[in-house]
């Protein structure tokens, strides 16, 4: 179905029948009825943006379109006329197999349908597993019937579900399978839904997604066949901790410095994050009592001072603490917004173990992205800035340190000494002198 031609139409349907499925949260929808009255609303709402050149229609929503209690009857019906009245050539819909029926289909025998259901793996074993609720021998009878029924059969595959020992082995099995009994196939690289009981795998670092270099590897033996798709990204994915999982991050401690929430966020960091294409200069920066950082004095008075100069734009701005390296854009974010890392609870071990700990993530920061300058504002007895020199050092990377130390060998006030007026004003001029170059 060609993507420039077509309207892509996102119902609200409610709970999903089945809902149970380890990686989905459709079936803890709550406070929403479909009816006929308000799906027949959203869909003649829909078609008024489709012109003369849309040739497929694809409807999604939140389960399946064949369950009446999603998408009643008459609003199936509906969609039908809608599709004739506007000439559209082509339909898609998705659908578990326990709707899909002689009955269920035969009001889109008119129409060159497609129905996309979710088979994730074609493993009885690993299909109980994530709870998906159905059989490898149901799929198979669901696409019999839509194929005895002049319609299409596309299936969605996971190519890395919990629960394999040998993700490429699964792969190669589910998709030999479903060529069999389908018309086109998506390799989807699965995310769990924050709402989902397979969050608690991610957190627990039992599971994680792939990131593209691991999906292209895995997906690579498909490219060239026109009838598999992959989906690296289905959307945009971030580390999401679900309200009734956050928890106190506060004290320090190994729990805290080493704690899931971190560590699912710094692989984020090192696998899935792009820094913003302008910013080409990196400026590491401390934290601070105050969150979000930008709200504490230390913040305050360096932003005040570089945020009109007119290279701002190209500093991306990284933070040092013990959950990591956090840039600029997500400092209000759980739990870099909600943690307390009290200095004067820490022993010279938990000091040792904080420096290794740091430089391991700024480490693998660094070799995932890459700058033209690496810059930063720290004590030069700060853990964290030892931490950041040492790992620039094994990498090889130039650090330029903008607090100039001679300042504060000569007795500047030792309580915040970063705000200081002098090293201010110093580490505005290096970092001029160095943006020049």
């Amino acid at each position: 179905m060609s993507s420039e031609k077509s309207k892509t139409f996102i119902l609200k349907s409610g709970k999903c029948s089945w809902g149970n499925c380890i990686y989905c949260g459709y079936g803890k929808i709550e406070g929403f009825t479909p009816t006929t009255e308000n799906v027949n609303r959203d869909l003649d709402g829909f078609f008024k943006i489709v012109d003369d050149t849309t040739e497929t229609v694809k409807i999604f929503g939140s389960g399946s379109f064949l369950d009446e209690k999603q998408f009643p009857i008459d609003s199936q019906k509906h969609l039908v006329d809608l599709c004739k009245k506007h000439d559209i050539k082509k339909l898609l819909f998705e659908s578990r197999p326990e709707f899909i029926t002689d009955e269920t289909l035969k009001n889109f025998k008119d129409q060159d349908y497609t129905v996309a259901i979710g088979l994730e793996v074609a493993d009885n074993k690993t299909l109980k597993d994530i709870k998906k609720g159905f059989t490898v021998e149901q799929f198979e009878k669901a696409t019999d019937t839509i194929h005895n029924n002049n319609g299409k059969v596309r299936t969605y595959l996971l190519v890395n579900p919990p629960y394999v020992k040998d993700i490429q082995d699964s792969l190669d099995k589910s998709v030999k399978f479903a060529l069999k009994h389908s018309d086109s196939i998506v390799l989807i690289n699965l995310y769990p839904h924050s709402s989902a009981e397979m969050i608690n795998l991610y957190l627990d670092l039992k599971w994680k997604p792939l990131d593209r270099k691991q999906f292209t590897e895995i997906t690579a033996k498909w490219k060239t066949n026109k009838k598999v798709e992959p989906d690296f990204e289905t959307f945009t994915f971030t580390p999401r901790i679900p309200e009734k999982l956050k928890c106190e991050l506060k004290g320090a401690n190994e729990k805290n410095l080493t704690h899931p929430y971190y560590e699912i966020w710094q692989d984020y960091f090192q696998r899935f994050y792009t820094p913003p294409k302008v910013k080409d200069t990196i400026l590491f920066l401390p934290c601070a009592f105050r969150k979000p950082y930008s709200q504490s004095k230390t913040h305050r008075e360096i932003l005040k001072r570089i945020q009109n100069l007119h290279f701002y734009a190209r500093l991306h701005q990284v933070m040092i603490s013990n959950p990591g390296v956090i840039p600029r854009e997500f400092e209000s974010k759980y739990p870099f917004a909600h943690y307390d890392w009290p200095e004067w609870q820490e022993t010279a071990d938990l000091k040792k173990q904080y420096t290794e700990v740091t430089q391991k993530r700024i480490e693998d920061y660094l070799k995932a992205h890459r700058y033209k300058k690496y810059m930063c504002y720290f004590k030069h007895e700060s853990e964290s800035y030892i931490a950041l020199k040492n790992a620039c050092k094994k990498l090889g990377i130039d650090l330029i340190q903008l607090f100039d130390k001679t300042l504060y060998e000569d007795k500047m006030p030792e309580t915040n000494v970063l705000v200081e007026r002098r090293a201010l004003d110093a580490m505005v001029h290096r970092l001029k002198k160095e943006m020049k170059k």
